[in-house]
């Protein structure tokens, strides 16, 4: 049977660097049938860590030399073109976001957020966001004309306006300990996730209105015999919600998971855990239909297809599995 192109989604990878790995890799995904195919180095760029795609606009962390900063490709035409570098940080960022106009990097081993503004010309530095050394800045999350930075060697989410010239609007703190890592708002911004790698927890938060914000439970991600049968300390690394937000799913590294929960006004429930397919998880996806969702494995395993059922939001066995030297990022092109 031949499927149509239209079935057909490329997705691309970023990655460490290593000598395995040299740059973002593409691959595609049949999603009748769940096949990956690939991958293919797609443009040669140094510990391009994290991906982001907006618009046919795929921003990249990058490192040369001595430096760090981002790259921005156009891939409207399927080739990629070097729409714009620059080079303003030390180590490369470990998140990166963008919008329309700008781009957003979180960067854990300086403490710093940087904003790069999109010109004809290329990329130019518009602000810069000193944390803290050390405070391990880990995502970008924005609601109303909020920019909410998980810290998570501070134990807090720090809060800037963006109304006022990203001054400092408040913190949610966390025990010590606990390592706020990644969050995620629901459509409607009723409710935030956190997860959080240290101790290996899900956090829920009401908003209540602007950035006031009630916790409304704690969820350990693993028994104490997980725990102990982890040959490293667990980290919990992403989160993502089906598309119709009845379902969220997290990873968890060491011990080689991804478990699911079932959602309904800001409770959730474990449902299903299983394993990612290979060894350290850092990112997964989910396609827009929520039929599959893809795990990379940074370590060992690549990048692994599973089917879910979009009722139960319950992971099936893998479909297929393709190499992904050091892949820890994952975006999909399915405009």
């Amino acid at each position: 049977m031949k499927h149509s192109d239209i079935n057909m989604v490329t997705g691309y990878l970023g990655t460490y660097s290593s000598p395995l790995s040299e740059g973002i890799y593409r691959f595609t995904l049949n999603k009748d049938t769940g096949i990956l195919s690939g991958p293919e180095l797609f443009y040669r760029l140094p510990d391009c860590k994290y991906l982001s795609l907006y618009n046919n606009l795929l921003a990249a962390s990058v490192k040369s030399g001595d430096e760090a900063g981002m790259s921005l490709l156009d891939i409207g035409r399927g080739e990629p073109s070097l729409a714009g570098a620059i080079y303003e940080e030390e180590t490369t960022a470990c998140f990166v976001t963008q919008d329309g106009d700008f781009i957003y990097s979180a960067n854990y081993h300086q403490g710093i957020v940087l904003i790069y503004k999109k010109t004809d010309g290329g990329l130019i530095l518009y602000k810069r966001i000193d944390i803290a050394p050390g405070a391990g800045c880990h995502q970008i999350l924005f609601h109303e004309h909020y920019m909410l930075v998980p810290c998570l060697l501070k134990d807090e989410i720090r809060i800037f306006d963006r109304s006022r010239d990203y001054c400092p609007a408040g913190s949610i703190f966390f025990q010590s300990g606990t390592g706020p890592r990644h969050g995620i708002f629901s459509k409607e911004h009723r409710y935030l996730f956190v997860v959080s790698e240290l101790s290996n927890e899900l956090y829920v938060y009401r908003v209540e209105s602007g950035i006031r914000m009630t916790m409304l439970s704690v969820t350990p991600l693993l028994t104490q015999e997980q725990t102990k049968q982890s040959l490293q300390s667990p980290a919990s690394a992403a989160i993502r919600f089906s598309p119709d937000e009845r379902h969220l799913y997290v990873s968890t590294r060491f011990t080689e998971i991804i478990s699911v929960f079932q959602v309904q006004e800001g409770q959730v429930q474990l449902i299903q855990q299983t394993g990612s397919g290979g060894i350290h998880p850092r990112d997964f996806v989910l396609t827009e239909n929520g039929a599959y969702l893809l795990a990379a494995n940074r370590t060992e395993g690549g990048l692994v297809c599973f089917p879910v059922d979009p009722d139960s939001g319950m992971i099936g066995p893998e479909c297929s599995r393709i190499p992904a030297p050091e892949a820890v990022s994952i975006v999909l092109n399915e405009a």
